[in-house]
């Protein structure tokens, strides 16, 4: 083909029609070009198809860790509603005054009360994978990384409220554990073979009517109750993200 471009620009200028000659040089040119455009274009194709293939890889990846991150977000969720629950028990002991009283319930429900805490915080390993190593801009959908980045801002933001309510237990209410009652006979349940047959009972409606004891688990619940709403929040959150990303992923494969 080269060959016979180049014998017709020869027999043109041995004719002297340098007019036609010029003509037929830009009309090459343009081929050419055209040429260099088709294969750019076809290129950026296969490029594009390329990115779109790894953007729902990594959406679909996303997918799964989301759904691994809502279970255990239910898990926490529920978590947090039975340590609320044993702390309103035992504040209320007076109207509950029979229940915690009886040593096989009273000890359970006020060492969940005392004791009982969690400090885990979802993480979204896949996501923080992405921004390691600088793919996140692989995901066009803005919408969809503007959630995931409030769902980190919060995130961030339940980490400091953990903080604080560990922080709160271990200088103020685990001395409640070290001063103000017999400690020992909650360890039955974890070590069965501990004789607590000689252990003084503790008397939770005198140990409950202590002013700064009650002010304790008090200030225990109501740490509780925001860190419960904060959950409750991301957990809906990453249901919305969940909702999204399938939609999106669907879209992509249509």
């Amino acid at each position: 083909m080269i060959k016979f471009f180049r014998h017709i620009r020869q027999k043109l200028l041995s004719e002297n029609k340098f007019s036609k000659y010029l003509l037929y040089a830009i009309g090459e040119i343009i081929l050419v070009v055209i040429g260099i455009l088709i294969a750019l274009s076809i290129n950026n194709w296969n490029e594009n198809l390329k990115l779109d293939k790894e953007e729902i890889t990594i959406l679909e990846n996303l997918n799964k860790n989301l759904i691994l991150a809502k279970n255990q977000s239910d898990s926490l969720i529920s978590y947090e509603k039975r340590l609320i629950k044993d702390i309103i028990t035992v504040i209320n002991y007076e109207s509950n005054n029979l229940l915690i009283n009886k040593d096989s319930i009273g000890i359970i429900t006020f060492k969940n009360a005392l004791w009982n805490l969690d400090s885990h915080l979802l993480v979204v390993n896949a996501y923080e994978d992405l921004k390691n190593t600088n793919k996140l801009e692989l995901i066009k959908n803005q919408g969809l990384k503007e959630k995931f980045t409030s769902l980190e801002i919060n995130l961030i933001e339940l980490k400091i409220m953990l903080d604080d309510r560990l922080n709160f237990q271990q200088i103020r209410v685990d001395n409640i554990a070290e001063n103000d009652i017999n400690f020992i006979p909650f360890l039955k349940s974890s070590f069965p073979t501990i004789d607590i047959s000689n252990e003084k009972s503790n008397d939770y409606s005198k140990i409950l009517s202590n002013r700064r004891i009650r002010n304790l688990l008090g200030i225990k619940l109501f740490m509780t109750k925001d860190i419960l709403i904060s959950k409750e929040n991301l957990g809906r959150e990453i249901k919305d993200l969940i909702s999204l990303i399938e939609m999106e992923v669907k879209e992509k494969n249509n």
